[in-house]
C-alpha cells in the first residue's frame, strides 16, 4: 500500500467530485480513484487509513462497487482479510452500467406511450410528442452504445496484441 503523491492524491478527489457529480457516492469515486493509484491490492483497513473514512461506509460502497464491476476482490498478503483492485475493464464496466439507463429510459418512452395511447385522453399530443423524442433519442444512443461497445473489443484486442508483441 502506498501513500497517494499529491497530484494522485488530487486524483483521487476528482473522481469523488465526478462520482458525486453523476449522482453516485462521493466515497464510491474516492475508492475508485484509490485504486487507480495503487501498484497491489488495497484491504478495507488500507482504504480506511488512506481516505481517512469509517470501516462501514468504505465497506458498503466497496460491496456496490463490485456488484457493479468497478472494483474486484482479490487475494492479498493476509489471507484473512479482503483485498481490492480496480476491476481490469472498470472504464467498460462503467459504460455498460451507464447503457442501462439509456435502456431504463428508452423503456419508459415506450412503456408510457403504449399507455398514454390505449387511454385516448385528449390533450395528450404534447405528451406523446415529448415521449416520441425520448424513445428516438435513446434508440440512437443505444445502436451510438452498440456501435461503440464493438469498436472498444477491437482496441482492446489490438491492445492486448501490441502488449504481446513489446
Amino acid at each position: 500500500m502506498n501513500r497517494p503523491s499529491p497530484t494522485e492524491e488530487d486524483l483521487i478527489q476528482e473522481f469523488g467530485n465526478l462520482y458525486e457529480s453523476y449522482g453516485l457516492k462521493r466515497l464510491e469515486g474516492l475508492i475508485v480513484g484509490l485504486l487507480l493509484t495503487q501498484d497491489e491490492p488495497v484491504s478495507l483497513d488500507g482504504m480506511v487509513t488512506l481516505l481517512g473514512h469509517s470501516k462501514g461506509p468504505i465497506s458498503i460502497a466497496v460491496r456496490r462497487l463490485d456488484d457493479i464491476g468497478l472494483v474486484k476482490k482479490v487475494n492479498g498478503p493476509v489471507n484473512r482479510r479482503n483485498y481490492y483492485a480496480a476491476h481490469p475493464d472498470l472504464f467498460y464496466n462503467n459504460f455498460q452500467f451507464n447503457m442501462a439507463t439509456v435502456r431504463k429510459n428508452r423503456s419508459l418512452a415506450e412503456n408510457f406511450l403504449t399507455r398514454i395511447r390505449a387511454e385516448g385522453a385528449a390533450g395528450s399530443e404534447e405528451t406523446i410528442a415529448n415521449l416520441e423524442h425520448m424513445k428516438a433519442f435513446y434508440r440512437l444512443m443505444e445502436a451510438f452504445y452498440q456501435d461503440f461497445s464493438e469498436r472498444w473489443e477491437q482496441v482492446k484486442r489490438q491492445r492486448a496484441e501490441g502488449e504481446h508483441e513489446s
